[in-house]
């Protein structure tokens, strides 16, 4: 079994094959020290990996399996990753700085346990179905006919994944993809392309054919736009900055290649009168969850804390006073709830948001800094900014860091216009004790997700947003969907 630094070729075709483009160098988020020195592919090993998954899934065998040898395939591949989940939980911590005990909840064993849910997931799902036709309609004179919709593999997915939760965002790219049948290039963010090697060695040990899953990195992006141009791919599932995510549609549409988007997100946490009757207990838990689930840098995060007016300036200060009690430091800490930012480009962005917030109006009630205790890392304050204006940044710009903005609504309708006020819709909080009341102010969100008091992240659950936030699913049945073609078939007697 590898150690970090010793992974340090691509994955193509079931062989670990030396990358002939520049070195990269990947760098601790918590030291900005190096980890691991790895080796790039190049533009042609990229052509390489897709030409490999092209003739894994044309000539098989993987895609002309039945369901129930691929499942089986696949649980194989989860256990061999399983084997490894030590290994996983310290090259997380290291490569993106998660903090330890997120990485092994969050990052690690959450993707684990979903790969067994997918599976059995996908073991229910028909393969055919009838189609709902009237009755007068299975006879056309003397003829009887059937008429059914089979699902089968669109062909090879590009999943191009983020830094920030980089090991369970490709099991719910991967593992769906190669239940449905499909063959799978995985081009991992350069910021955290360790964990994505890991999987190239489980695939290996569990014996899946050659070409099934090809594992490639890179410093740049020569190789993720041939991904999105390639005649070859057949999928690209991304996700990432919706900024990106529009050149992927862009770059993607001269092939007619199906997309999938999971892009940015700027969630509301909606707390309504009835939760506050005892204080702030529950406005502070919610809020303190961005802080905590790997510094803010999370899409789904409900970062927008919308509140009754006059509780407004209140909450803020509540929330800035145990936001203030909160350690931050080492993530390989097990007492650690806040790590560092990614990157020092991605802590010059939440601190350059954080000022332009506070120019058009808004008040840092706390944070706003790099913290004095840490010399080295990309480490950022938990802030609490009081932002009464729904059109300040920072109620409209999604920071990707530790960072809460606080307003307040007059009545409910003002609160669901405020919480669809966003580019945004990816998902959003209601906070009520009375859940038919929270039922329907969720029907009223124009987002993907909708958490009444509780959120639910599994194999079993879609993930997906409305508007900028992307398109398509992630995980569920829909999930697995996203990776098959629906075709029609009329079966007639003579």
């Amino acid at each position: 079994m590898s150690s970090i630094v010793s992974l340090a070729d691509q994955f193509i075709d079931n062989e670990w094959v030396p990358g002939v483009g520049a070195p990269l160098v990947v760098e601790s988020p918590a030291t900005g020290e190096p980890v691991a020195e790895v080796s790039t592919a190049s533009p042609q090993q990229f052509a390489a990996a897709i030409t490999a998954a092209r003739r894994a899934f044309d000539i098989g065998p993987w895609s002309m399996l039945n369901p129930a040898e691929r499942i089986e395939a696949v649980r194989r591949f989860g256990a061999s990753l399983a084997s490894r989940r030590d290994l996983l939980v310290e090259t997380v911590i290291a490569e993106a700085g998660c903090p330890r005990s997120v990485t092994e909840i969050a990052q690690v064993d959450m993707a684990l346990s979903s790969i067994g849910e997918l599976c059995d997931l996908y073991a229910a799902m028909p393969e055919w179905e009838h189609n709902e036709v009237p009755l007068t309609q299975y006879t056309a004179g003397s003829q009887v006919r059937l008429s059914i919709r089979r699902y089968e593999a669109t062909g090879v997915v590009a999943a191009i994944t983020p830094y920030n939760f980089p090991f369970i965002t490709n099991v719910w790219k991967v593992v769906p993809a190669l239940l449905a049948g499909c063959t799978v290039v995985l081009r991992p963010s350069p910021l955290t392309p360790l964990e994505a090697l890991i999987m190239g060695e489980a695939a290996l040990e569990a014996d899946l054919p050659p070409g099934v899953l090809n594992v490639v990195v890179e410093p740049g992006n020569e190789g993720a736009l041939l991904l999105t141009t390639d005649p070859g791919v057949d999928v690209v599932s991304f996700t990432g900055s919706t900024t990106v995510g529009r050149a992927v549609a862009t770059q993607s549409a001269a092939t007619m290649k199906r997309v999938i988007l999971e892009l940015g997100g700027k969630s509301v946490a909606l707390h309504l009168p009835d939760t506050l009757t005892d204080g702030m207990a529950g406005v502070v838990g919610a809020a303190l969850t961005v802080f905590g689930s790997h510094a803010g840098q999370g899409c789904a995060l409900q970062t927008r804390v919308l509140v009754p007016e006059d509780r407004r300036v209140e909450a803020a200060e509540a929330i800035a006073a145990t936001a203030g009690m909160l350690p931050i430091g080492d993530p390989s800490s097990a007492s650690t709830l806040v790590g560092p930012l990614i990157s020092e480009k991605q802590r010059t962005h939440v601190d350059e948001l954080v000022k332009a917030a506070v120019a058009a109006g808004a008040r840092c009630v706390r944070g706003g800094t790099a913290p004095e205790a840490t010399d080295r890392g990309w480490y950022y304050e938990p802030t609490v900014l009081d932002a009464p204006d729904p059109t300040n940044p920072a109620n409209q710009r999604e920071f990707f860091g530790p960072v809460v903005s606080v307003l307040g609504y007059r009545d409910l309708d003002d609160a669901i216009a405020i919480a669809n006020s966003t580019e945004y819709g990816l998902s959003g909080g209601i906070y009520t004790g009375d859940l038919a009341l929270g039922m329907d102010l969720a029907r009223r969100f124009r987002t993907g997700t909708v958490q009444i008091n509780t959120g639910l992240a599994a194999g079993f659950t879609p993930m997906g947003g409305y508007k900028q936030s992307g398109y398509g699913r992630e995980r569920g049945a829909a999930g697995i969907r996203a990776f098959q073609e629906l075709k029609h078939i009329v079966v007639g007697s003579r």
